[in-house]
């Protein structure tokens, strides 16, 4: 086989051939930049962790004109403070175990509750990592969902070949869930009518031409469009946004 290329006619390279090459190649990740920069992506290892108090501190991922999303980590029996102006919380537990009032939270959990005096954050003994969405939608929840994302049961819907989703909040045109990723799982390009933002928990996938590992964050802007989303090893994140399955088909 080798042979048979080496002796093909044009198969033997050129500097002008590998210029050219080159060039294409050049242009392509320009391209890919280009369209990725459109995207706040916030790395594990990246961004400002900032301590308000004693036993608190937490890592801002984004800030848009309905939410705020950060990562937040609280010591032993420490809690968070609530927010003046929230009404709604989502909760997914990366680490340790929390408190969301009576309900109590272990690894890999996910909750949404009202935000409110009732359902306040406080870690147990082991302390508590968690993403954490805050927002004051027109209808906010009025009691507490919750489930744990390790489980895949019956509860979980089909969205797609190896890919299925399951509904912490439904806001009507807006919603969030938990989508689950088998190994060689893809879900199409698809535009964005609202932000979307994403929270990879576990595992990795591609994100169009940007790798999402776990505890890494993007948020995609409204009336963008993303590339395929694709996972070689499995995934499990968390996804706010309008998710309309017509348009991913």
């Amino acid at each position: 086989m080798n042979d048979i290329l080496n002796n093909a006619p044009g198969t033997s390279p050129t500097e002008a051939n590998t210029a050219e090459l080159r060039a294409r190649l050049f242009q392509r990740v320009q391209r890919s930049a280009a369209h990725e920069s459109q995207f706040a992506t916030v790395r594990r290892d990246a961004g400002t962790w900032h301590t308000p108090r004693s036993g608190v501190r937490s890592k801002a991922l984004a800030q848009t004109p309905v939410a705020l999303s950060a990562l937040v980590e609280l010591a032993a029996g420490a809690t968070f403070v609530a927010s003046p102006v929230a009404t709604q919380q989502e909760v997914v537990l990366l680490g340790g175990q929390l408190f969301v009032g009576m309900l109590a939270l272990d690894c890999g959990d996910a909750a949404c509750t009202p935000h409110d005096a009732a359902h306040g954050l406080r870690a147990g003994a082991t302390g508590a990592r968690f993403y954490l969405r805050l927002s004051a939608p027109p209808q906010p929840a009025t009691t507490a969902v919750h489930f744990s994302s390790l489980v895949d049961d019956s509860t979980w819907q089909d969205f797609s070949p190896g890919v299925r989703v399951k509904e912490l909040w439904n806001g009507g045109a807006r919603r969030s869930v938990l989508v689950r990723m088998r190994a060689g799982a893809s879900v199409s390009s698809h535009s964005h009518s609202l932000e979307e933002e994403c929270m990879m928990l576990a595992g990795e996938a591609f994100i169009g031409d940007t790798l999402l590992r776990g505890g890494e964050y993007q948020l995609a802007p409204q009336d963008s469009r993303h590339g395929a989303i694709q996972s070689d090893v499995g995934a499990l994140f968390f996804v706010h946004g309008s998710l309309d399955p017509a348009a991913y088909a």
